[in-house]
């Protein structure tokens, strides 16, 4: 039977490390038995990922060639998204997907643009786009936040 795991949780998180590092791996940086490091991917188990062993996995990701370190990344996410939520109100969701569509078109456009020409303006429209996109994502998944929340 498959687990399921939110997004944005540090259980999917763990899960998706432990892809790339193996069970094996994940349990020696750590110091724990393989069992252990396994229940930090469980949403229903009560053993939750210490922060320092967060940090030498992400390190070892980084090492084992990903591109960004999963848990910096996740409890960044999860603070910007809970500040948003948390001065928000309730968001209408219909707008906040329409702000998504409109960023995320001129995003990929401005990288379009940037992959073929490679001028310094068209690469830094593309960051300052792209930029514009993950706020709007962020601000769209504090909506729903929000909307829980509130229900």
């Amino acid at each position: 039977m498959t687990l399921r795991r939110e997004p944005l949780t540090y259980e999917n998180t763990m899960l998706a490390v432990a892809k790339v590092l193996g069970w094996d791996t994940v349990a020696g940086i750590c110091g724990v038995s393989s069992r252990s490091a396994r229940y930090w991917a469980e949403p229903e188990c009560q053993k939750q990922i210490r922060m320092i062993d967060a940090e030498r996995l992400d390190r070892a990701y980084i090492e084992a060639g990903g591109d960004h370190r999963p848990f910096h990344r996740l409890m960044t996410m999860r603070l910007d998204i809970a500040d948003m939520a948390a001065n928000a109100g309730l968001a209408d969701l219909t707008t906040l997907t329409a702000i998504v569509a409109k960023e995320a078109g001129e995003a990929v456009s401005a990288l379009i643009i940037a992959a073929q020409t490679g001028d310094r303006a068209s690469i830094r429209n593309a960051r300052k786009e792209a930029e514009d996109a993950i706020h709007a994502l962020h601000a769209s998944v504090a909506g729903i936040e929000s909307r829980e929340a509130h229900a």
